[in-house]
């Protein structure tokens, strides 16, 4: 009897499937902003109606097989991820190095998940720290498909702590393509954080896209704060 597939194996046949007649790269850069796009629609208000609109565009061109497999594909992805909640891994990266699509995406690599593992517990904040003291941020300025932040949640999980309630995360990528990559995992993996659209550097924004556990309350203080700052830049 042969070895059941994996979740993983089955998106990935997935892929190249509809990849045979429209092209790796189209299908799974279409599939990043349609699932990000989707969830992003349903959980923020703030943006829903610009994304909603956006999911539109995309769908209301495809046939009804291509976007039921692109349905299929986030679900699989889901059950993928669940599969991994006691040990999260950063699967939508190495799908796009089992694809090969470095090529078409200017060379990029991510890290694997084993050294983000390694980083994440050398720098881990969490030890001895109280349980009363205020969630701990982190920001990850150039967040790739999401696999620091998914490393470091897995180093929390390690120690047991909260990270759903104790923690929450900025990241940041100046590739639309990463953001959604990152975006879908974290979102999917339960991690509450922002993901944002821009260059760090210059320190350039375009686009925001928080997670459904980026509490509402955080988002509030997030855009008072913003307004302050803008105000005070124009001010000045």
């Amino acid at each position: 009897m042969g070895k059941k597939k994996t979740y993983r194996g089955e998106l990935v046949d997935e892929i190249r499937g509809l990849g045979q007649s429209q092209g790796l790269n189209h299908v799974f850069t279409t599939f990043l902003e349609i699932s990000a796009t989707c969830i992003s629609a349903e959980i923020d208000p703030s943006n829903a109606e610009e994304r909603e609109k956006r999911y539109e565009e995309m769908t209301s061109a495809m046939d009804p097989k291509t976007l039921n497999c692109y349905a299929h594909m986030l679900a699989l992805l889901a059950l993928a991820i669940h599969e991994h909640e006691e040990d999260p891994c950063d699967i939508l990266g190495s799908i796009y190095h089992e694809l090969r699509l470095n090529n078409e995406w200017n060379g990029q690599y991510f890290t694997p998940d084993n050294v983000c593992r390694m980083m994440a517990q050398l720098v881990n904040p969490v030890d001895e720290r109280p349980e009363e003291e205020d969630p701990i941020m982190i920001n990850e300025p150039t967040c790739g498909s999401g696999t620091m932040v998914i490393g470091a949640v897995w180093a929390m999980k390690q120690k047991d702590f909260d990270f759903r309630h104790k923690s929450f995360f900025v990241a940041q990528d100046i590739d639309i393509r990463c953001v959604w990559m990152a975006y879908i995992q974290l979102s999917l993996y339960g991690i509450p954080a922002v993901v944002i659209h821009g260059d760090t550097l210059a320190m350039k924004e375009w686009s925001r896209w928080y997670t459904p556990l980026a509490s509402v309350p955080f988002i509030k203080r997030e855009c008072a704060v913003n307004s302050t700052e803008k105000g005070a830049a124009t001010s000045g």
